[in-house]
């Protein structure tokens, strides 16, 4: 009766419940880009949906490497100047970000366009995807800024207006995917400019959640430099860290195209894509801890917070780790027979990301103590991980080598996080200014 009771009062804090309408949007985006990429993987040839899915894995990839760290740190830091009414400040920094956002969305689309060749001939050893890979570029920029504007409401704990419109990009895609597709549209060109413009239009119907006039806002040299100096101090090693980590992600398709062929990138598309169910409650629980951790003053406030945070991400991880199995059913009741390879790859996967959750209190202390360096270390040690993994298990095990390396990744994460913010806890203290 008493653990009933216990569970009951972990269900009901705030935290949970916003968490849990934060991963509706997410659950509603992620659901429909799984059922785009049902209809694809099976109105379309296993060739043709590998190059869907390197085009898309190229254009995501580019997309979060463009962060430097600079959503990370507007989210450590905004809250806390709203909290504390410091406008000035708040939009001092927001301007700040959104310039060399903007500046990295063009930069990063015409390299991308420029290098889609080499990519192609020597990264993935399959020059056709070249001309999808230059035209997929053109969207880096609608994901980049809807990013940032995403950011934006997180920071402000609008949790509603950004899980509404984390829903209607998902279901945006998969609407205009299936009008094409009962059409009987199967250009491949066709459904990538679905995944490309529609980032762009709802950042620019959404432009407005912004301050108003924060692009023209003007601080003395004294404020700039600080808030410049809080920035670098918060998102150099975060940047490198971000770096490595989609490294480190992306290695797998990677060394699958290389190893393996076009096929069996499907086949493990098909595999992943049915876990980032998984990742959305990473994310989602994430995105409401972050910014409220990163109002506290205290070490005391903080140690307080992320205690009851553990408590019922436990719950959630072990009641989402009851429903892992039954579900690898979908990948054949959804994608077909012809992907049934994909079932224990999704297995290993989805029980390795519940790990991921677990760990989401600790990874939160530690960069709320700014020391980023040390996710930069195990960003690194990850990708290490990753590419030194793939290069013996997928010879000797074939895909399967790909999860296997993925769980190994996983356990490292757990004990480096761990083991650090509990030192950190210990030892020192929160400081912003």
């Amino acid at each position: 009766m008493e653990l009933k009771t216990k569970i009951k009062s972990i269900l009901a804090t705030r935290p949970l419940q916003q968490a849990a309408f934060v991963y509706v949007g997410a659950l509603i985006n992620g659901g429909s880009l799984f059922l785009l990429n049902v209809i694809l993987a099976r109105g379309l040839s296993k060739e043709l949906f590998g190059i869907f899915s390197l085009s898309v894995l190229v254009l995501s990839t580019v997309a979060e490497m463009s962060d430097f760290g600079l959503n990370a740190g507007l989210l450590r830091f905004a809250p806390y100047y709203i909290s504390t009414n410091q406008e000035n400040k708040l939009k001092q920094i927001l301007k700040i970000i959104w310039q060399w956002r903007v500046s990295l969305a063009i930069i990063l689309t015409v390299g991308c366009i420029v290098l889609a060749h080499p990519l192609s001939l020597y990264l993935f050893k399959q020059p056709e995807v070249t001309i999808y890979l230059m035209y997929t570029s053109l969207g880096i920029g609608g994901v980049i800024l809807l990013g940032f504007l995403a950011t934006w409401l997180q920071a402000k704990q609008r949790f509603f207006y950004g899980a509404s419109l984390q829903s209607l990009k998902g279901f945006l895609r998969l609407l205009i995917v299936v009008i094409l597709y009962l059409f009987h549209v199967r250009n491949l060109f066709v459904y990538l400019s679905v995944y490309i413009f529609v980032p762009w239009l709802l950042f620019i119907f959404n432009f407005h959640v912004f301050p108003a006039g924060f692009r023209k806002q003007k601080a003395d040299d004294e404020v700039k430099e600080k808030v410049h100096s809080q920035l670098a101090k918060f998102s150099f090693w975060l940047t490198v860290s971000s770096l490595t980590t989609i490294l480190a992600s992306k290695t797998d398709q990677v060394m699958i195209s290389r190893y393996l062929g076009l096929e069996e990138v499907a086949v493990f598309t098909v595999a992943y894509q049915l876990i980032q169910f998984f990742p959305l409650i990473y994310n989602s629980i994430s995105s409401v801890l972050v910014p409220k951790a990163s109002s506290l003053k205290t070490k005391q406030e903080l140690k307080a917070v992320l205690k009851r945070a553990f408590l019922w991400v436990s719950v959630v991880a072990v009641v989402v780790g009851v429903f892992v199995f039954p579900s690898q059913y979908f990948i054949p009741l959804f994608y077909g027979v012809k992907y049934v390879s994909a079932m224990p790859v999704y297995l290993i996967l989805a029980y390795s990301l519940l790990l991921n959750v677990m760990v989401i209190p600790f990874s939160i202390a530690i960069s709320m103590f700014n020391k980023t360096i040390l996710t930069a270390i195990s960003g690194i040690i990850q990708i290490v991980l990753n590419i030194a993994g793939s290069m013996v298990f997928i010879p000797l095990y074939g895909i399967m080598g790909v999860p296997l390396t993925f769980a190994l990744s996983m356990v490292f994460q757990v004990i480096w996080n761990v083991a650090w913010a509990t030192y950190l806890f210990k030892t020192k203290e929160i400081i912003i200014e």
